[in-house]
């Protein structure tokens, strides 16, 4: 489960088909939490067998044509090794070290010395008689602080970043507790390490090759193409009607970003973090922001960055509001109260349209609901009064709502509306 080193021999072309989207399907299950419902062929996942083998690397070199394919992918074998190493068995356990310290004194990568190193030494460690016994007994908690070692800290950069790890002179203290975590940690950064190193081979070979390229655009189709599922409210796909059921707020930023193809960086923090907890999935919000910041931009924002020129800071940037990069902080959308208050600068679109908008701004806001100018006359009326008592009336025009209510968050407002279709 610990790929170092790609196996070797032949392999007819459908069985690696086979290998690859067995695995691919299985990963994008245990991804949402639904592994139980894999319906694939078993023995292609078969921890360490040639199988499981060739699965990985295959699919590695596949993904590697774009970095949207790869981050989705590594995410998740991330996840499936972690998956592993919690169900492992005393002896599997027991193998799985012996393993990585064999393979690891046959890895000859200069660049990845450090990591080589950590491995060897972390592998070494657990196989002493005394430390495994401890870590598969009763004994061995969560937080035991017992048989430490040293690893070299530009080996878990990750680690030591997040401050999860003492640092002393140099070295990483890594208490038994913590391998889990270590080898984690050491498995993404050395696949990481080789695709930062050999991408342009990568994709050259699957250039040359037709079989391989073929498979590769099934693949990326398959990953990058958004699919509507029925467990996510909002998707890349069907977000133009999902708008219309958005609080004033959240819908002109909707509106400005069609528009103009951009947004300030609070502008598209806060409306990033309100799809994601409408129910954007990661993979949609990708998919969204790259169709946007792929165009040509016509505002003046302030925000000239291009998908093309600047993918993995885009990518990381919304992975990090999603919480798998950085701090990994959960973050939430925003309440009324923060927008109503919000004052970012001059070039800030959002804020509660009630208090900062014109009124021909509210007309086109309004005018894109089809709300009558009756109501529309009301709620410029209200805006100048009560921006709370404004926002209830629009609920009530947009949705044929007559119930009173008290919304405290935009969040709030469209669960509301979806509760009442």
């Amino acid at each position: 489960m610990f790929y170092i080193n790609p196996p070797r021999g032949k392999i007819p072309l459908y069985i690696t088909e086979e290998c690859v989207i067995n695995r691919l399907q299985y990963l994008n299950l245990l991804y949402n939490k639904e592994e139980c419902k894999f319906s694939g062929k078993f023995q292609y996942l078969l921890e360490d067998s040639p199988y499981d083998n060739i699965g990985h690397f295959t699919l590695r070199l596949l993904v590697s044509t774009t970095p949207e394919s790869w981050n989705h992918w590594l995410t998740r074998e991330r996840l499936l090794l972690r998956h592993r190493l919690n169900h492992l068995l005393p002896r599997q356990l027991h193998r799985l070290f012996r393993n990585i310290l064999r393979r690891s004194k046959n890895y000859d990568r200069h660049e990845a010395a450090c990591i080589k190193l950590s491995l060897i030494t972390l592998s070494a460690h657990f196989l002493r008689p005394d430390v495994f016994r401890h870590i598969i007994s009763d004994e061995h908690t969560t937080g035991c602080d017992l048989f430490p070692f040293k690893v070299i800290f530009t080996a878990v950069p990750d680690l030591v970043k997040e401050r999860k790890l003492q640092l002393e002179r140099g070295y990483c203290v890594v208490h038994c507790s913590m391998w889990k975590i270590v080898l984690e940690s050491l498995f993404h950064r050395l696949i990481q390490l080789e695709y930062n190193i050999y991408k342009t081979d990568m994709q050259n070979t699957v250039r040359m090759d037709s079989r391989l390229q073929l498979m590769s655009q099934r693949l990326t189709k398959s990953i990058l193409t958004p699919k509507i599922e029925s467990n996510a409210n909002i998707t890349a796909l069907n977000i133009d009607n999902e708008a219309r059921k958005f609080p004033p707020c959240m819908r002109h930023l909707h509106l400005v970003l069609r528009k103009k193809h951009r947004l300030s960086h609070y502008a598209r923090f806060y409306y990033s973090l309100f799809l994601k907890d409408c129910g954007m999935n990661l993979d949609n919000s990708i998919a969204y922001w790259r169709d946007e910041y792929s165009k040509p931009h016509t505002c003046e924002s302030g925000c000239t960055h291009k998908w093309q020129e600047s993918e993995k800071k885009f990518i990381y940037s919304i992975r990090h509001l999603y919480g798998l990069e950085g701090a990994r902080v959960n973050y939430g959308s925003p309440n009324c109260q923060t927008i109503f208050n919000a004052d970012p600068g001059p070039r800030y679109e959002g804020g509660c349209p009630f208090k900062i908008l014109d009124n021909e701004q509210l007309k086109d806001v309004f005018n894109s609901c089809l709300i009558d100018d009756d109501i529309q006359r009301e709620l410029i009326k209200l805006k100048g009064e009560n921006a709370g008592a404004a926002c209830g009336l629009f609920l009530q025009a947009t949705n044929d709502d007559k119930s009173h209510v008290v919304v405290q968050s935009p969040l709030e407002y469209y669960i509301h509306v979806n509760k009442h279709i």
